[in-house]
């Protein structure tokens, strides 16, 4: 899609035509192409979506819903337009900056607060079943001409043994983010715009659904690269406490997230047209989970997660 596709798209948007426009290209995406458009003094973020993402486990109605729902709960940038026939999404470009791990793990108590209001904020119309989606990435990736690596088949082993130790005390599933890398949590420290006061935002729904609330944790400590200390913090400030079976679940859905990324890079081998070399992405994920999977820990972390949450 060239440059005047694209000002041809974002002219779609209701009370956009007839104004200036101008597009320059905003990096950071490894799924789709980020373009920031200034509309009369006024810049907003205008998503293209790569080709074929629906095999990736996105469905850009539930997107779009998921993103409507967090910028009504003021957690996520307001949402302009949606072309649901193309798929793209344009929101409001909010200042901020991203932040290495020991500066996030301070920040942990805004963090918390944005995904438990999220995760209470009621029923969403898409899903996002961890140990299904693994399973169909490894489909997709197949009938499309990827062999899943030779990882896959132990590593699936252990996502059903860890869905069945869950099943035994299982959480209702709540509104999941789902791809809390540390690109999709925004920082403004109150010093840029308007000067406001310091706030967090999440950014990027594609994979928003419902899920159990457990693997947003674990996906944003592995994501993020938290510490034993920093994952206490994460477990008392959302539950109140640490305990037996919240540690382990936190520990299993660290497994759990990097065997979904790991399997997204393999469907990315072979749908993608980005420049990015998916085939290290996928070694360097699952590789991490066989390492986590590996833990002394994991058998009890296994008989731990059966017990109720507490």
């Amino acid at each position: 899609m060239t440059k005047a596709d694209i000002e041809s798209l974002v002219r779609r948007v209701e009370g956009w035509q007839g104004r200036q426009i101008q597009l320059a290209p905003l990096g950071g995406g490894i799924t789709n192409r980020n373009y920031v458009a200034t509309v009369d003094e006024r810049q907003y973020v205008v998503r293209v979506p790569g080709e074929r993402t629906e095999l990736l486990g996105i469905d850009r109605a539930n997107e779009a819903e998921a993103a409507q729902r967090a910028a009504s709960l003021g957690i996520s940038p307001r949402v302009v337009g949606v072309l649901p026939e193309i798929g793209t999404l344009i929101t409001e470009l909010v200042p901020g900056r991203h932040l290495e791990p020991v500066p996030f793990a301070n920040r942990l108590p805004h963090v918390v607060q944005l995904l438990r209001t999220f995760h209470d904020s009621g029923p969403l119309r898409g899903a996002f079943p961890i140990h299904r989606v693994v399973e169909w990435h490894a489909r997709d990736a197949s009938s499309h001409g990827v062999v899943p690596p030779p990882a896959y088949g132990l590593l699936h082993q252990e996502s059903r043994r860890i869905e069945a130790a869950f099943a035994k005390a299982p959480l209702a599933p709540v509104p999941c983010h789902n791809d809390l890398l540390p690109g999709n949590v925004l920082f403004d420290d109150g010093h840029d715009g308007d000067g406001g006061p310091p706030r967090v935002w999440l950014l990027d729904f594609e994979y928003a659904g419902m899920n159990d609330r457990c693997f947003d944790l674990g996906n944003l400590s592995v994501n993020c690269g938290l510490d034993h200390a920093a994952d206490e913090e994460l477990l008392r400030l959302y539950f109140g406490a640490v305990t037996p079976s919240r540690w382990a679940r936190l520990q299993l859905m660290k497994v759990m997230s990097e065997f979904r990324e790991g399997m997204w890079a393999v469907v990315q081998q072979a749908i993608s047209t980005l420049d990015t070399d998916f085939v290290a992405y996928a070694e360097e994920r699952l590789g991490n989970c066989r390492r986590l999977a590996a833990q002394p820990s994991f058998e009890r972390w296994l008989a731990e997660a059966a017990q109720p949450a507490g």
